[in-house]
């Protein structure tokens, strides 16, 4: 088949917001967009695409384009809907993805990790698992500390977690680690590393369809064994996840997580910490964004409702979460905002009842649609967060923030105001100490497309500058070892082609000479 309208990252990424970079482009849908950190300062970008929401893989150099040919097919599905699915690099640059499909036979259910190599080459593919008549979905995966590869997934109303070999995608455990509970469910939620080769698996646990919807954490250890309680470790002992919400957490780097989520009656937001021993270090029942329940809009007092968190830790230990605020209705009209909250690494919340990110702004006379919560953003000189402001239901712009110590905003900066949706946001770092944001959305009549920009650290939309770019191997020094990698590639099409005129050659020695010494 011949797709039409195909656009594959040959823009780069721009510096005018009302023209972002266009990524993919298919009469079909080209959606969920994912990022891993790619090698020399490239990006991986998985997304679904084609008739069949085929698993599709690209990687852009650090100006946005495209270092292969053409984006790679991991795998050629015959799917009429999606599943979550997970992405993940490791230090050799390879890429991982977990995602459903089916066995050989082409009709059992089967969970895949697929291993890309940074030449755009799959290099294995193994199960995580696989039986007729199974329902899987949110695929996750995670690169261990000892370089070992974990696929997770829900099976049913249970989980599948297993391991395998980084280099051959041999399976470690001869049968799945199989995470279930008598009388209660234990869906797959969120996957992270721990240490020692281990990994944390968090699980939405309930019991009914009516019944609290409480997180659950589960540890894994490199031999498969499971020092934490067999049901797992209760994230908090009460509040009720929305149905249909499974939340990631994040890595503490020490062997921890840090978790957040969002409990409806009321509408709230709650963080918490769980250390390397499965202890829950900020209380039972976790800590709120805010524990106010009300605000003052326009000067009507409302309820308050805290919806979406988006979380990052910052560079000086603190968990900074963002959100979606939303008022109750107001004379028929609600007041949107976005907001965030900081918390110490013991918990203590740092803004008061929240810094606003985005001012609230009501929903009548053509102000505002909407606003929400895009992807949080990790920046060597701060945190951030992308979020949209609809202005109808077919009209959104995207912006980046970020915050300063004290909650204030130190800066925000438009990233596109192109004409349609924008939605299910993705980021990753970046060479100059900012971050790569795609998103779908678009005005494709036949379904959305895939979008990305860079933002720097100093909130400067567009490509990188040369002397960013031409620090190679990401030590923030553009020295000798930029000029070997420069000097090796010579005379060809490499990741030194800083000029992206096809040629690593004199154009891009001068670059590289002119940009000598510290890099931002």
């Amino acid at each position: 088949m011949v797709f039409a309208c195909t656009a594959t990252a040959q823009t780069g990424y721009s510096s005018d917001p009302a023209a972002p970079e266009l990524v993919r482009s298919t009469e079909n849908d080209d959606v969920q967009v994912k990022l891993a950190v790619g090698p020399a300062n490239s990006t991986y970008y998985a997304y679904f695409s084609n008739p069949g929401y085929d698993i599709m893989l690209d990687r852009l150099d650090v100006n946005g384009h495209s270092m292969w040919k053409s984006a790679l097919v991991v795998e050629d599905r015959t799917l009429s809907s999606t599943v979550d699915y997970g992405v993940a690099s490791d230090a050799a640059g390879n890429a991982y993805i977990s995602y459903n499909g089916y066995a050989a036979d082409g009709s059992t259910p089967t969970q895949k990790v697929a291993s890309v190599s940074a030449a755009g080459a799959i290099r294995w593919t193994s199960v995580v698992y696989s039986a007729a008549g199974a329902s899987l979905g949110n695929g996750r995966v995670a690169v261990a500390s000892d370089g070992a590869v974990w696929g997770a997934c829900s099976v049913g109303f249970d989980s599948a977690v297993q391991r395998f070999d980084s280099a051959t995608g041999v399976a470690t455990f001869a049968t799945p680690i199989y995470i279930m509970e008598t009388g209660a469910k234990q869906m797959c939620s969120g996957f992270q590393t721990s240490t020692d080769g281990a990994v944390i698996l968090s699980t939405v646990r309930y019991t009914t369809t009516f019944s609290n919807k409480i997180l659950r954490a589960h540890k894994i250890l490199a031999d498969g064994t499971r020092p934490l309680a067999a049901g797992g470790v209760a994230v908090a002992t009460d509040g009720n996840l929305q149905t249909g919400n499974f939340p990631d957490f994040l890595s503490d780097g020490v062997g921890g997580a840090y978790f957040v989520w969002y409990t409806t009656s009321p509408l709230n937001c709650r963080a918490q910490h769980m250390d390397a021993t499965g202890a829950m270090t900020w209380g039972a029942n976790a800590v709120l964004v805010s524990s106010s329940t009300t605000g003052t809009f326009g000067g009507t007092t409302s309820t308050l409702n805290r919806t979406n968190p988006q979380a990052v830790v910052g560079s000086d230990g603190r968990l900074n979460v963002f959100y979606r605020g939303t008022s109750g209705s107001i004379a028929g009209i609600v007041w949107y905002g976005i907001a965030a909250q900081c918390f110490d690494t013991t918990g203590v919340a740092q803004w008061g009842d929240g810094a606003i990110v985005e001012p609230f702004a009501p929903s009548s006379g053509g102000v505002v649609y909407d606003k929400n919560i895009g992807a949080a953003l990790k920046m060597s000189s701060g945190v951030g967060i992308s979020y949209t402001n609809s202005l109808s239901a077919i009209l959104t712009e995207a912006r980046g923030a970020q915050m300063n110590l004290d909650g204030t905003v130190a800066w925000n900066t438009l990233l596109a105001n192109d004409a349609g949706t924008k939605y299910r946001f993705a980021s990753s770092t970046a060479v100059d100490g900012g971050a790569n944001i795609s998103w779908q959305g678009g005005v494709n009549a036949g379904g959305s497309d895939i979008f990305a920009a860079h933002i720097s650290g100093t909130g400067v939309l567009g490509a990188p500058v040369a002397a960013c770019i031409a620090d190679l191997n990401g030590d923030h020094n553009i020295d000798g070892s930029d000029l070997t990698s420069v000097l090796s590639q010579w005379g060809t099409n490499g990741t030194a082609d800083f000029s992206q005129n096809g040629n690593v050659g004199g154009e891009d020695l001068t670059i590289l000479l002119s940009a000598w010494g510290a890099c931002p």
